[in-house]
């Protein structure tokens, strides 16, 4: 506590304020003039994340959350979660609930009870209106373990999340009217804030745990119906482009309830996989990088030497092999300071740039799984780059470039949004206050725009996150540039500097596209999969009208795959008209149809996607224009 009883609350923009010990973190933000047009859902206060009524009571820094920022929707999402399990027991007093967490798209909430029927969710939804309109609030409060067990006493799936907790740690419940739920929080201040809560649907699933069977709602909120409104709207609209029917139809990528969250590419998805690849490759050599491969499992002590094992091991795959733990990799980042660190180092090789696509595990909760968005093994266009401190400015500058070069190609929106110091985070807050520094200096510098997410970064470093937006107007999160004082010190990593002395190299982790699978899921319903020319896996189909056709139509084939292009040939089967609504229907970026009057004049009629007309053009100009569409990587064809 400052002098003369007072605390110092300092803001985001660096503006501070002397109040009263006690004074709630909401009064706080409600007097800071910075805080912006979006009201507060919660506070972060010192990095962590906490209610609006949680008292100020010594010096700290405190930053609203919202609802533009990551962690203030998923407290959002929690929230509306609550407030379902709220209305599920009161519909059926005997539901247990189990647990309740945000996903990527709004929430879901599994109960221990019968099957539900959509009956159940009319009554659902009418408890919850109710709730609503009486404003309810969450209250918090801090039990005993004796006392959250007797509370809890008959709802085994509560009893198991208590007896995780620590003993002699206290456990937190919170209320909203009559229902208590077990939550560690922070939670909106009441039910008004809900009133754009969804449900989406329900499913049964199972206890990963027990295996019962389980019932699982899900949902979506937003501070307001009409924000709701418009993302029904968007929704709608949105289920056309979805990249798992356009998966399946166009056989791109499969996935089988043997292996779950696990996609197996077939040969035409393979395609873009590897056109995006080398897309990738080409800046890399470039740009100077040199590719690596490591390992895809290391013991457990190269996690603990990371702090992955204190702050991932959740997300992690593990296998035992004799006494040994060891871990399926969900970053590349250990693999990459081994490297560094195999033998001794100058400053004459910094910048040091490592790159590498190998598979990476994460175990996501069965319940997060979505197509190809969100999945348990993916590759990245993953790269770290060893540096010097004087290094970093530059290489990030290079890096925001070519994030503007790539996004353009395929014609995607980005936004950039900087992520501070968590709640929980290694090293010395000295440090990441001089990698944050760093990160903004470029951007505000690079005259983007972006915004600051207090308390997301990584566990290890601050990190600049890029949000794509596709043709719907969505945000997706794919790549990141994290700046890294605290795993080359960890790792014991030094080089030797023109001083002939021994430094410690900085780190900047970074992918720009992020997983080929997520990336490749939005791409998909962004173009609604009319691939651009130069990655979609058939770029020409050739019709011939009739048998007689065929030669000529194989050696068209033939000629343009030897220059480099996918083409396939459509058998005179079925009629011409039905072959060439089938290819716009596979949305083939080129038609071209051979018969009579084609073979006569030595000329093609050719039918680019999306129009009704033909062209008349020779072998030679057809060829040129497809070539040339593919090495200028132009979007339409």
């Amino acid at each position: 506590m400052a002098n003369g009883g007072e605390v110092t609350i300092r803001f985001p923009d660096g503006a501070t304020r002397k109040s009263s010990p006690g004074v709630l973190a909401g009064e706080a933000l409600a007097g800071w003039a910075g805080k912006g047009s979006a009201a507060p859902l919660a506070a972060l206060i010192d990095g962590k994340a906490v209610d609006l009524a949680t008292p100020i009571d010594h010096d700290v820094a405190l930053a609203p959350l919202t609802f533009e920022d990551r962690a203030g929707r998923d407290i959002l999402q929690h929230s509306a979660a609550h407030l379902v399990a709220k209305g599920l027991v009161e519909t059926i007093p005997d539901a247990r609930p189990t647990h309740g967490p945000p996903t990527e798209e709004g929430f879901y909430y599994d109960f221990d009870v019968r099957p539900l029927t959509p009956a159940d969710l009319d009554a659902v939804n009418s408890a919850m209106r109710r709730s609503i309109e009486a404003v309810e609030p969450f209250v918090r409060r801090e039990l005993a373990r004796s006392e959250a067990e007797r509370l809890f006493a008959d709802n085994p799936h509560k009893l198991r999340y208590i007896h995780e907790v620590p003993t002699g740690d206290s456990v937190s419940v919170y209320s909203t009217g009559a229902f208590v739920d077990l939550c560690r929080g922070p939670h909106v201040p009441d039910t008004r804030w809900l009133d754009g809560v969804h449900i989406l649907g329900f499913s049964a699933v199972e206890d990963a745990v027990s295996g019962r069977p389980l019932q699982r709602i899900r949902g979506v909120a937003f501070p307001s119906r009409r924000e709701l409104e418009g993302y029904l709207k968007l929704r709608a609209e949105a289920a056309a482009r979805d990249h798992r029917t356009i998966g399946q139809r166009q056989e791109l990528f499969m996935f089988v309830d043997e292996a779950p969250g696990f996609p197996f590419w077939l040969p035409k998805g393979m395609v873009l996989v590897r056109e995006l690849e080398r897309y990738v490759t080409e800046h890399l050599r470039a740009a100077g990088y040199s590719e690596v491969r490591t390992p895809l499992l290391f013991p457990q002590s190269v996690y603990e030497t990371s702090g992955h094992w204190e702050h991932y091991r959740e997300n992690m795959f593990l296998t035992v092999e004799g006494e040994r733990t060891y871990g399926w990799k969900p970053m590349n980042c250990p693999g990459s300071m081994l490297i560094f660190g195999s033998r001794a180092r100058s400053y004459r090789e910094l910048p040091m740039r490592l790159a590498e696509f190998a598979p990476l595990h994460r175990l996501e909760a069965s319940g997060t799984l979505h197509g190809l968005t969100r999945v348990r093994e993916l590759v990245q266009d993953d790269a770290h780059l060893f540096v010097t401190d004087e290094q970093a400015e530059g290489e990030i500058r290079i890096l925001l470039n070519w994030i503007q070069e790539s996004f353009s190609t395929f014609r995607l929106g980005w936004s950039y949004e900087l992520s501070t110091r968590p709640a929980s985070f290694l090293g010395e807050a000295a440090d990441w206050d001089r990698a944050e520094a760093v990160l903004e200096k470029v951007l505000r510098e690079s005259g983007v725009k972006y915004r600051i997410s207090p308390g997301e970064g990584g566990f290890y470093a601050p990190k600049i996150d890029i949000h794509i937006r596709d043709s719907l107007g969505r945000p997706w999160q794919t790549g990141t540039i994290q700046l890294d004082y605290q795993l080359p010190r960890r790792f014991g990593l030094q080089y030797q500097g023109a001083d002939g002395q021994l430094h410690t190299p900085v780190v900047i982790h970074r992918t720009i596209f992020g997983s080929w699978e997520r990336f490749l899921g939005v791409f998909i319903e962004h173009c609604a999969g009319r691939f651009p020319p130069w990655i979609a896996p058939v770029q020409v189909r050739v019709l011939p009208i009739a048998d007689r056709h065929a030669p000529a139509a194989q050696g068209l084939a033939d000629a343009l795959s030897a220059d480099g292009v996918r083409v396939e040939v459509a058998a005179p089967e079925e009629s011409i008209s039905k072959r060439v609504r089938t290819a716009e229907v596979d949305r083939i970026p080129y038609v071209v149809v051979l018969g009579d009057k084609e073979a006569a004049e030595g000329v093609l009629s050719v039918r680019t996607r999306g129009s009704k007309e033909s062209r008349t053009l020779s072998r030679a100009e057809f060829t040129a224009h497809v070539l040339d569409r593919i090495r200028r990587r132009e979007f339409d064809p």
